[in-house]
């Protein structure tokens, strides 16, 4: 029995054992298209040939092969930004995003996101940008693709900067740095030291940020990036500004090349040194931009301006236009906005975490469930087995008892016939001492005597032998009755099992996500979550439907339905809503339903048999 018992552990434990393999092997992905892959390889250093690559390839299939279908629809938008083409819309890269969303691939639901959000930044729906850019964030910490962290984090730190944010900002940025010097990318390094000295300007920082665009220009020298050069020293210039060092900021300006001399910057240091023919020059230079935020800064510096007799004929131009800009930047500035869906989404993200642990937990049930079910199987056969084996050793204890009572019997015979002999033979010997008798006589006696003598030592062998085979006997019964008041334990205990067997089904299957749902709120169904509540009453109650349909087969489907919700111990008021009828008409079914099952049986169900009871018992 022990042995059988090991067996049914190791069945238990490969059965475990395919079945996670079999779950780890669910998660393996498809080899894209070696179209793809090329485009893909090709993508940060040649745009252009990626997309080329792309547009010449038959696009796949969004039905017969959806996973390189999302692929496609991700680089072609991958490839059209980084070519700074107009996107008139997300629906491309949307395909991609709703795709890669519910599965386990971080890298590309991050880049899925990022580029939801570029495309949404670029259309002014700041709101969604924030949330693709923070699930983007999500998904690309979980990944060591450092290029597409740092797109993430750069874009995250440039919607912050530019509306002021200048913690989160930072933040971001640090974290955008550090994504570039694991992908040993210098270009990427110098955007978010640039990025990073902004925050710094924002936050008043002033000496960090001149310092964080030192190690900028350095950057650019190394990297012979004139132009960039000197952006990052006018932004320099602008600092200087900012700390009141008015000449030192001039005094640098008017050492770049005439071409790279911020128009703006050198008309409000003119401003401040006061002098005003100059400052109305560059900042009249500076108008010529379509940056809003330019044109409004100029505007506030010319409508000072206008407060001089010299310039005052422009005191209502100058007046309209800063109005004009001014409105236009806080039509498009929802900053307060940001926060709150940065806020809002932080708090979906820990809804998230916890819809995670709500899987994870349904996961483990779902294992447990498998588990239980094992059990309960491994369960029955061991009762079945034990129980076998204890009406075997209960017979062979029967069998053994009344071959011990025949032997008893016999001993009784023996022993009867035995003293009567004794006897027989002191009368013998009696009248052979009290009476003369010829040697006719004498001699027959004598006969007589010895015949009894040696019928006594048969009896005697044959009493030594049956008390033998008592004792025998005795030993392997008194051995059969321990043995089988074991079993009696152990069938008991099996007793015991089969209601922790019934017990067990039950929390089994009030586990199930489907059952669990309708108990906390119950719905009609569709057909799948028929389908599933069958699943669960055939798996968990010994294939309860199969057993049904075998004892009455001209069930209809609804009375089926009606058997796996009783089953299931769902209350009549439960059963109303799930059909969608009163609950009078559930009694009527019910009523119907037992006279249909009735009918199947050969003597009917008994009166004090309610339907409940039977089919729970069934």
């Amino acid at each position: 029995m022990r042995k059988i018992t090991h067996y049914i552990l190791y069945i238990l434990i490969a059965f475990a054992a395919l079945l996670n393999i079999q779950c780890s092997g669910n998660g393996k992905e498809k080899t894209p298209l070696p179209e793809l892959v090329h485009a893909e390889s090709v993508m940060f250093d040649h745009p252009d040939s990626a997309l080329h690559i792309l547009e010449d390839m038959p696009m796949p299939s969004a039905r017969r092969d959806k996973e390189n279908h999302a692929l496609w629809c991700l680089l072609v938008t991958q490839a059209q930004y980084k070519r700074m083409m107009k996107i008139p819309s997300d629906s491309l890269v949307r395909i991609a995003y709703d795709y890669y969303k519910p599965t386990d691939n971080a890298r590309r639901k991050a880049m899925s996101a990022l580029y939801m959000g570029d495309i949404n930044y670029e259309l002014r729906n700041i709101e969604e940008a924030m949330q693709y850019y923070l699930e983007g964030k999500t998904e690309v910490e979980k990944t060591d693709d450092y290029k597409t962290g740092y797109l993430v984090m750069v874009s995250l730190c440039r919607l912050y900067l530019y509306r002021n944010f200048a913690d989160y900002a930072l933040e971001a940025c640090r974290k955008a740095y550090d994504y570039a010097v694991k992908d040993s990318n210098k270009r990427y390094q110098l955007a978010s030291l640039k990025f990073m000295a902004r925050c710094y300007c924002i936050s008043d920082s002033l000496s960090k940020a001149i310092d964080t665009y030192h190690k900028c220009s350095e950057l650019t020298l190394e990297l012979e990036l004139e132009n960039y050069y000197y952006d990052i020293q006018s932004e320099i210039v602008l600092v200087y500004k900012n700390k009141g060092d008015i000449e030192k900021s001039l005094e640098i300006i008017k050492s770049f090349p005439i071409k790279y001399q911020p128009a703006l910057l050198t008309g409000k240091n003119y401003y401040l040194l006061g002098q005003q023919d100059s400052a109305y020059i560059y900042l009249n230079e500076a108008l010529k931009t379509y940056n809003i935020y330019t044109k409004a800064s100029a505007y506030e510096y010319l409508y000072k301006l206008a407060d001089t007799p010299q310039y005052r004929k422009y005191l209502k131009t100058y007046c309209d236009s800063l109005l004009f800009y001014n409105d236009s930047i806080i039509a498009i500035d929802k900053g307060k906005e940001i926060i709150a869906y940065k806020e809002k989404y932080d708090h979906q993200k820990l809804i998230t975490e916890q819809q995670r642990l709500k899987l994870e937990k349904a996961d483990a049930q779902r294992l447990m469930f498998i588990i239980t079910i094992c059990l309960i199987v491994a369960i029955a056969v061991v009762a079945y087995l034990y129980q076998k084996r204890l009406v075997r050793k209960e017979t062979t204890i029967r069998k053994q008892s009344e071959k011990l009572q025949d032997y008893m019997l016999q001993l009784h015979e023996y022993e009867t016939q035995l003293m009567q002999n004794n006897r027989y033979m002191e009368e013998l010997k009696e009248q052979l001492s009290g009476q003369e008798m010829n040697s006719e006589e004498l001699h027959e006696y004598r006969e007589q005597i010895d015949s009894l003598q040696v019928e006594n030592g048969r009896l005697s062998e044959k009493i030594n032998s049956l008390q033998h085979h008592i004792n025998d006997y005795s030993s392997k019964l008194d051995k059969a009755r321990r043995e089988a008041d074991k079993f009696r334990n152990l069938s008991e205990e099996n007793l015991y099992l089969k209601q922790r067997e019934r017990v067990l089904a039950d929390y089994v299957a009030d586990n199930d996500r489907l059952v669990k749902e309708l108990r906390e709120k119950c719905r009609v169904l569709e057909n799948k979550e028929w389908e599933a509540l069958e699943d669960v009453c055939e798996s968990v109650y010994g294939n309860f439907i199969t057993r049904l349909q075998s004892f009455c087969p001209t069930l209809t489907k609804q009375e089926l339905h009606l058997c796996v919700l009783i089953r299931l111990r769902f209350g009549n008021a439960q059963l109303a809503t799930i059909f969608a009828v009163s609950p009078a008409s559930i009694s009527q079914k019910k009523f119907r339903l037992k006279k249909h099952i009735s009918e199947s049986l050969k003597n009917g169900l008994p009166e004090e048999m309610t339907l409940d009871r039977w089919i729970t018992e069934f």
